[in-house]
Formats: structure tokens, sequence, C-alpha cells
């Protein structure tokens, strides 16, 4: 009985190329998706109290991120220096991403909220409390009332 010894000259040699060249490949290419994601991320200084997802935020820095890849995707807020200072916030619409990421609030009352996050992800418009609605239509009547009475 004979034991045939691989020829390492050979396919054999070619074919192990290959797999470590697609593995190679394989593990830029995460790398890359990895870098495209943290791409669309919003880090900025917010220099007021505002609210978001619900919840008021004291001035600071704050990361916006999405929760998955997806464009349509749950974001999150948080605050890396302040503790349990975190919100999801949920998207009404989602458009195609910009150049330059940025952060949009209406103001209401004496109340700043979020409205809009835009990303090299995508632009996500975000709802306002009713509650605050509800204020900014009493203070505009309030204020065509007081206009209109000399």
């Amino acid at each position: 009985m004979s034991l045939k010894t691989p020829n390492l000259n050979g396919g054999n040699m070619k074919k192990q190329h290959s797999i470590v060249l697609l593995a190679l490949i394989g593990l830029f290419g995460l790398s890359a998706g990895a870098q495209a994601q943290e791409e669309g991320n919003v880090v900025t200084k917010i220099p007021y109290e505002f609210v978001a997802g619900g919840k008021t935020f004291p001035a600071g820095t704050y990361v916006i991120t999405r929760i998955s890849p997806e464009r349509e995707s749950t974001l999150v807020i948080y605050n890396h220096e302040i503790p349990h200072t975190s919100a999801l916030l949920e998207p009404m619409s989602s458009d195609g991403g910009v150049d330059h990421a940025g952060l949009s609030f209406e103001f209401v009352g004496d109340t700043y909220y979020l409205t809009r996050v835009k990303t090299s992800a995508g632009v996500y418009s975000l709802r306002i409390p009713k509650a605050a609605n509800t204020v900014s239509k009493e203070k505009q009547h309030d204020a065509m009332a007081s206009g209109g009475e000399k």
C-alpha cells in the first residue's frame, strides 16, 4: 500500500491562494460596511435644553445613530457624559442622505423640539408631541386675538 502525497505545486496551491484571496476580500468588505454605518451617525453639541422622543434632554454633546442599517430604522439619541440620557426616535418619514449632517429644531412655547435628523445615510423627519402643537395653536390664536383689538 502506498501513500500519495499531495502535489503542492499544482492546482491545490492555486485553490489555497483563491480561498485566502476570497477571505481577504470578505474581510475588507465587512470593514467597509462598518465604516459606512459609522458615517450615518450625527455627533453634535446642542447648546440648549430640548425634547426628543418624548424626553427632555439638557444641553450637551449628543450622538444620534440608526439601530439597524435599514434607512427607515429607529434612531437612538444619547449622551456619553450623562448617564441614562437616551431615547428612541421613531421617524415619520425618511429621504436620501445629504452631504452635511445636522439637526433641525422647532421652537414651540418655550421648548425646542428635535424635528429632523440629517445624515449621510438618510434624512429623518420626527414628530413633535400633540401637546406642543396645541400650545403653538393656542399662542397663535391669542396673538391674533390681541393683535386685532385696539
